[in-house]
């Protein structure tokens, strides 16, 4: 007899988040994850950008509060609060942290807000890959005892939904969200590399944050709505499915759960999973569904590996001004792309191997004289990408001949 996936469905009454969580979580015996003291915990919130918490686009603060509470009971040696917002302004966690409300709660309740580039990394292979063989991330995955998904309920104009799944694409550090974007440009192929991601880390506990939520042209400019729920399982991939039968919309038409499936990370199979506490039918609300968007150009997958690696690959830029030549970045570089000049003075900077980087930041987020910083030149990029060089080559030969003949 197949075990059911156990998910506990919990109204949040009068704002009180706390006893919500709580419950939840003695419903599914959660405890039993708690095995010995001084465990080391990884909790992953959605921090997509800096906004308040009243907008409902990161997990609201007083979700990762009660969670926080409720570990401390265990006397963990360390809970940190981390994730990797998008884009390659350095910072933007950090600020997405602080606006988030997320900081102040850290530091409130003794636990350590660190975004996931400011730690060291790990490459992590994929197991079974169905698009992804390997990325690099933080390697707080690695060492944590417990990962603790801590996603937040929304609509998603590229994937419909986010939730679960979805939330791991926070373990992609910065920039290297667009460059997977780009180098699995389709759907398919994209919810593909979810389902990878989503299984490096496979979080044993998921917390869904239903209090404040999104519908409509979500994942950031959506609609609020106040469902007051928390959400709380084991599996991820039932988590998502039970979410969709809340808010109204098809398992179906959320090809990420297809693909989680595949990898055999969860079920999508109602008749496989025990519901605690509420009903679906006494909390359904009907959600707005988002104008899909595409992820990208719909190009054939050698292209889209191509454009991935090649016209995203990021420039490491040195300033000899500031540089100390400490040693800092060639020493905890995972790829050994960096390697000290031949003669250590003033003036002149690390060396730089633009084929073994495989663009962590390790150097620029742990420079402590800030020396580094990285570009992604499209425009080079692609001027001298082996395509671009073949058609100027082709034009030049043409106009060649016929100034010949």
């Amino acid at each position: 007899m197949v075990e059911k996936a156990k998910i506990a469905i919990q109204r949040i009454n009068n704002d009180d988040v706390k006893t919500a969580v709580f419950t939840a979580l003695k419903m599914i015996n959660a405890d039993h994850l708690m095995t010995k003291e001084g465990m080391v915990i990884l909790l992953k919130p959605n921090l997509l950008m800096a906004k308040p918490p009243e907008r409902a686009v990161t997990t609201h603060p007083e979700i990762v509060r009660s969670v926080i509470q409720w570990l401390k009971q265990y006397n963990p040696s360390k809970i940190y609060v981390s994730d990797s917002s998008g884009g390659q302004k350095p910072g933007k966690t950090e600020n997405a942290m602080k606006v988030s409300g997320i900081l102040a709660v850290c530091e409130e309740e003794g636990a350590e807000c660190i975004p996931f580039e400011k730690s060291e990394r790990e490459i992590y292979k994929v197991p079974n890959p169905l698009e992804m063989k390997e990325f690099v991330s933080s390697n707080l995955i690695k060492e944590a005892d417990l990962v603790i998904n801590l996603p937040k309920i929304k609509t998603h104009n590229q994937c419909v939904l986010t939730c679960c799944i979805k939330n791991m694409f926070g373990t992609i550090l910065r920039s290297n969200k667009a460059k997977t974007h780009a180098q699995f440009p389709r759907l398919e192929r994209f919810t593909s590399a979810l389902a990878d991601i989503y299984s490096v880390s496979n979080p044993q506990l998921t917390i869904i944050d239903g209090y404040l939520c999104q519908e409509g042209q979500g994942p950031s400019g959506g609609d609020i709505v106040k469902l007051d729920l928390i959400i709380a399982g084991y599996d991820g991939v039932a988590l998502d499915t039970t979410v969709c039968k809340i808010i109204g919309f098809d398992p179906k038409e959320i090809i990420y759960l297809e693909k989680a499936e595949q990898k055999r990370l969860g079920t999508t199979n109602l008749n496989n999973i025990e519901f605690l506490g509420e009903k679906i039918e006494d909390v359904y609300k009907k959600f707005k569904h988002p104008r899909i968007a595409p992820i990208s150009m719909p190009l054939p997958k050698w292209l889209g590996n191509y454009v991935g690696n090649k016209i995203f690959k990021a420039t490491v830029k040195f300033d000899s001004k500031k540089c100390k030549l400490c040693s800092t970045c060639w020493d905890n570089c995972p790829g050994n792309a960096i390697s000290p000049p031949s003669e250590l003075r003033k003036g002149n900077i690390p060396k730089w191997n633009k084929k073994s980087c495989f663009t962590c930041y390790c150097c620029v987020e742990l420079c402590p004289h800030e020396a580094v910083n990285f570009k992604i030149n499209y425009v080079k990029n692609a001027l001298f990408s082996w395509p671009c060089a073949s058609i100027i080559l082709i034009l030049a030969l043409i106009i060649w001949f016929f100034m010949i003949f």
